[in-house]
């Protein structure tokens, strides 16, 4: 292991970084997928081949470059190129077909598409190619009608003779979208630097022969921050799986060894669900970051699979890591995020940007105490900038609560905390009371517009019952109202197969809300349910 020196701002470009470390630890495994492995210094040279591609294909400084791909080993190279070549990389969500990925590729306004061949056929579908001019597969792919395409693969018969940095370290290298759990997705735009320094913000104490694991997709941030920016600055493995599998989890961590591994909303939660097998605890991973994991769950979830340290926290993907906690906090009850890392200054503030008082909700608010921390801005959208940036704050959409003990807990997304009879309800809070359930697999909680305030919202769940479940509305709500106070009682239920999610595992709440009150839903106020109080 050898972590490298961030402290002149000038250093901060990530291929310099790939250089150095090819330079002295030339020799080390950076990324393995499957049974392929690709050492630093090996991957510098194919950083050089693949960057003259690109500038050979047109790729001028500062230009977008569109990537249409599952994560590999080749994608993280290529991503490095452009950047290598002074463009900034956008990854697009490889979901999207026909008006959504014309959208997408629009947005990204890019004149250049990277794709995977299984991508490939996509594009004879769209209406329009939204500004892409060139094309070129990750491998070869038969012709398609929509536009001629090369194979990167070619490339790789170039000199691979060091190419010039293109890029300083406030130069954007990075564009990725936001999930769109609550509304439409924002290029998220971010710098050599932040991308670099937030890697620093992770309490987790890395070793030699550390291998980080990832299973999430490129066009979110995850694997981006938890993985293979953290693996190119600390000089160690990136282990690298296109997919999240919960039936396959623990099979990929013992072919990589994997030591430490990352996941996001409900990908742990399934993991905790599956059924219980006596390899839980044979495998290497020594430290696990779940987030978010109930404080209660994190000591039985260690004891169960073996783990030594989980550390919670919280971030977004425009602020990186924020808040960060001890890994043993298991006294702790709520959504333990710790305290503020030092590179941020942070805030809870309430609607008119005032302070709050401990032990009340407010949003989170951050700014950085240094350049290059914070990402750059919302890509092609500099009004959405500037909204998310009043009284010189960051706004980062989501609640938190101080509490006596100097500590912070998350409460939960501003959007997603809902105004009923004068209270403010945490829809994460309510989903955890419910989850408490026996006969509950997942739960979803949201606000269904009030018809009496139109700043109002009733409470309603989307509940996926266990398989051989038979709990009914009407009990899950007495359970809700003995666990919970009169007020966490849903006035609609409503039970359902299989909540939608993204890629990350977030629920889609806007599909459940724009669904509304069904046929099949629950109304607490036409039956003779009685909440009781006290």
């Amino acid at each position: 292991m050898r972590c490298y020196d961030l402290t002149d701002p000038e250093s901060r470009v990530v291929g310099k970084v790939l250089r150095d470390q090819a330079a002295h630890i030339g020799d080390i495994v950076w990324l393995h997928s499957d049974d392929r492995k690709v050492t630093f210094a090996r991957a510098e040279a194919i950083v050089n081949q693949y960057a003259r591609g690109l500038i050979a294909a047109g790729v001028e400084r500062g230009e977008s470059v569109a990537m249409l791909v599952d994560p590999s080993i080749d994608s993280m190279l290529l991503a490095m190129a452009v950047a290598r070549a002074g463009a900034l990389f956008t990854t697009i969500n490889t979901d999207f077909h026909t008006g959504f990925l014309e959208e997408a590729l629009a947005q990204a306004q890019s004149k250049l598409l990277i794709v995977d061949p299984e991508y490939l056929p996509r594009l004879d579908k769209l209406p329009s190619l939204a500004g892409i001019r060139t094309v070129f597969t990750i491998g070869e792919a038969p012709a398609i009608k929509a536009i001629a395409h090369g194979d990167v693969g070619q490339w790789l018969s170039l000199s691979d003779e060091p190419v010039e940095e293109r890029s300083g370290w406030l130069d954007p290298v990075q564009c990725w979208w936001s999930s769109g759990t609550t509304g439409k997705p924002k290029g998220i735009l971010h710098s050599h630097s932040s991308v670099l320094v937030q890697c620093t913000a992770y309490n987790r104490e890395y070793l030699e022969g550390e291998v980080l694991y990832t299973c999430t997709p490129l066009y979110l941030g995850s694997a981006w921050s938890g993985s293979l920016w953290t693996s190119l600055l600390y000089g160690v493995t990136a282990a690298i799986d296109a997919r999240f599998s919960v039936s396959r989890f623990w099979d990929r961590i013992r072919h990589y060894k994997a030591t430490q591994a990352f996941t996001l909303g409900a990908m742990h939660i399934l993991l905790w669900k599956a059924p219980p097998s006596p390899r839980d605890t044979d495998h290497t991973l020594r430290r696990f970051v779940a987030i978010p994991m109930p404080s209660d769950l994190i000591p039985k979830f260690k004891k169960r699979f073996g783990i030594a340290a989980m550390s919670q926290g919280y971030g977004t993907s425009e602020t990186f890591r924020v808040f960060d906690a001890p890994d043993d906090d298991s006294d702790k009850t709520g959504a333990l995020i710790g305290t503020p890392v030092p590179r941020y200054e942070v805030a809870l503030l309430d609607p008119n940007d005032l302070p709050v008082p401990v032990g009340t909700g407010g949003e989170i608010c951050v700014r950085p105490r240094e350049p290059g921390h914070l990402f750059l801005g919302y890509f092609g959208d500099p009004q959405r900038t500037l909204d998310a940036w009043t009284s010189l704050w960051h706004h980062t959409g989501d609640m938190a609560v101080q509490k006596e003990d100097g500590l912070y807990y998350f409460a939960d997304r501003k959007k997603d905390y809902i105004r009923y009879k004068g209270r403010s309800l945490s829809m994460f809070e309510i989903e955890q009371v419910v989850d408490k359930h026996e006969e509950v697999a997942d739960v979803a909680a949201y606000g269904i517009q009030s018809e009496e305030l139109e700043s109002e919202a009733e409470l309603m769940i989307a509940v996926v019952r266990r398989p051989g479940a038979s709990v009914t509305a009407k009990e899950l709500a007495r359970f809700i109202n003995d666990e919970a106070p009169y007020f966490y009682v849903p006035r609609f239920i409503r039970f359902i197969d299989e909540l939608p999610r993204n890629a990350h595992g977030r629920i889609q709440k806007n599909e459940l809300r724009d669904e509304g009150v069904t046929a099949d839903t629950w109304d607490r106020e036409s039956t003779d349910f009685v909440i009781t109080r006290g």
